[in-house]
C-alpha cells in the first residue's frame, strides 16, 4: 500500500494495514536522524578497544589532556573553548562557547561560573570513562533500500549527498552499538558510496546504511541491534585501526 502526493510518497508494509481505517490513518514520526554531537568513548568500548590491541597509553593521553583542559579553563582561552564545545548541549545551546568567541574575557563572572559547571561535568565524565574523541560519530542505522551493498559494506552519510565535495565516507570504519560487551560487537566494515541512494534520500543526512545481503543482518550481529531507530557508533579515527583489531575482527 502506498500514499503519495506530488512531492513525496510513503510505502507501507502489509503488516501496517491494521493501522488504516477506511481512507484515513494517523502517521507518527517517533525519531529522526540528527547531527552527531561531540563523541565520547564509554567504559565498554574502552575495554573492547583495549582487548583489540589499542595501547593503554592512548586512553591515558586522552584523560591527561582532558584534565589539563578542565584545570585551565579560567586562564587558557583554547582550553576553555574546548570544554565549552564538548559540553555545549547542556550549556543553554553553547552559551559559554558563544561568549568566548564573542570576545568576553575569561574573568567575566558569569562566564567563569558557567565554565566551572562545565569543568565539573568534564571531570565527572572522565571518572565514568567518558573520554572525548574525534573522527567518530553516533548515527542512526537503516537498511540499504537499493540492495547494492555487500555484506561487509556500509554507506555512511554525514552531509547532503548531492552537494559538491560532500557525500559518504570512503574507507574502513569501525562500527559498534552500545551496550555491546562481546568483541564480536565491533565490526570493521568498508564504507562505500552508493549513487543510487541519492535519488531516494535526497538531502537527508546523518545515517549509516547496512547491507541487506547475507545470511544474517550485520546490524543484528552488532550487539543484537536492529533498524528500528538504533544508533550505531562509527569511527574513522586512524588510532582505532591497529593491526591487532583488524586481525581479531
Amino acid at each position: 500500500m502506498s500514499i503519495s502526493t506530488d512531492n513525496w510518497k510513503i510505502i507501507m508494509k502489509h503488516s501496517w494495514d491494521c493501522m488504516v481505517k477506511g481512507d484515513s490513518f494517523n502517521f507518527y514520526f517517533l525519531s529522526s536522524s540528527i547531527k552527531p554531537r561531540k563523541n565520547f568513548l564509554s567504559r565498554n568500548l574502552i575495554a573492547l578497544l583495549s582487548y583489540g590491541g589499542i595501547p593503554k597509553e592512548y586512553f591515558l593521553n586522552i584523560v591527561t589532556n582532558a584534565l589539563e583542559d578542565a584545570q585551565s579553563v579560567y586562564s587558557n582561552k583554547r582550553a576553555a573553548l574546548k570544554v565549552a564545545l564538548n559540553y555545549g548541549e547542556i550549556d543553554d545551546d553553547f552559551n559559554s562557547a558563544r561568549m568566548i568567541l564573542a570576545g568576553f574575557p575569561l574573568n567575566e563572572p558569569f562566564l567563569q561560573y558557567r565554565l566551572s559547571v562545565l569543568a565539573k561535568e568534564e571531570r565527572k565524565g572522565l571518572r565514568g570513562g567518558k573520554l572525548p574523541i574525534s573522527d567518530s560519530f553516533y548515527l542512526m542505522g537503516t537498511a540499504d533500500p537499493t540492495g547494492s551493498l555487500n555484506s561487509d559494506e556500509v554507506c555512511v552519510i554525514l552531509y547532503v549527498y548531492s552537494l559538491p565535495d560532500n557525500g559518504p565516507i570512503v574507507g574502513k570504519v569501525l562500527v559498534y552499538r552500545n551496550p555491546g560487551l562481546h568483541f564480536g560487537d565491533i565490526h570493521v566494515l568498508n564504507a562505500v558510496p552508493v549513487r543510487k541512494l541519492e535519488d531516494i534520500i535526497g538531502n537527508a543526512k546523518y545515517a549509516i546504511f547496512f547491507s541487506t545481503r547475507g545470511p544474517r543482518s550485520v546490524a543484528s550481529e552488532i550487539a543484537n541491534g536492529d533498524l528500528d531507530g538504533d544508533v550505531y557508533w562509527v569511527s574513522r579515527n586512524p588510532q582505532h585501526f591497529k593491526q591487532a583489531i583488524v586481525e581479531s575482527v
